[in-house]
């Protein structure tokens, strides 16, 4: 079985829902593929598009990219009634089901950075006064930067 997502619509609903701090750049479009296994479910795909976030760094907005490989194997419990942990399948009634929905949202929430930027060489702010060190140098002193950190401001890395 082969699944095909695209709906803005619906990612715009769950971002909300978990609260998660998203907006729509780029459609995501999922692609699932269920392949059926005969002690579980095998689950492959792939989830493309993009999305803008808040730079951890400057807290201006960015775009993140998502291009993110499902490679799963899930299976069965042993017993079905009371499975340990978590898992996208489920039994009800007699049978076993899974939400194509889930797994494409488990797998969008590990393709997000830890810490997404809005380019790779951002700067950030600058610690004393919160000032946006990409768009200029701010006017604080040199010398109200942490003296902890001195030791590394004539460090020369050779590449």
């Amino acid at each position: 079985m082969k699944y095909f997502f695209q709906d803005d619509s619906r990612w715009i609903l769950l971002w909300e829902k978990f609260g998660l701090d998203c907006g729509m750049e780029k459609s995501l479009v999922s692609n699932l593929e269920v392949l059926p296994q005969p002690d579980g479910v095998y689950f492959r795909g792939r989830i493309q598009g993009q999305v803008a976030m808040t730079c951890s760094r400057c807290l201006e907005p960015g775009t993140v990219d998502i291009d993110y490989n499902i490679d799963v194997y899930e299976s069965f419990e042993a017993d079905p009634e009371d499975p340990p942990g978590y898992s996208p399948l489920k039994f009800e009634d007699g049978q076993w089901w899974f939400s194509p929905e889930q797994l494409a949202w488990e797998h969008f929430v590990l393709a997000l950075p830890d810490k997404p930027l809005c380019s790779g060489d951002c700067k950030g702010i600058c610690p004393a006064c919160g000032e946006n060190i990409n768009t200029g140098l701010c006017a604080c002193p040199e010398e109200s930067f942490d003296p902890r950190l001195a030791v590394f401001r004539n460090l020369k890395i050779n590449r």
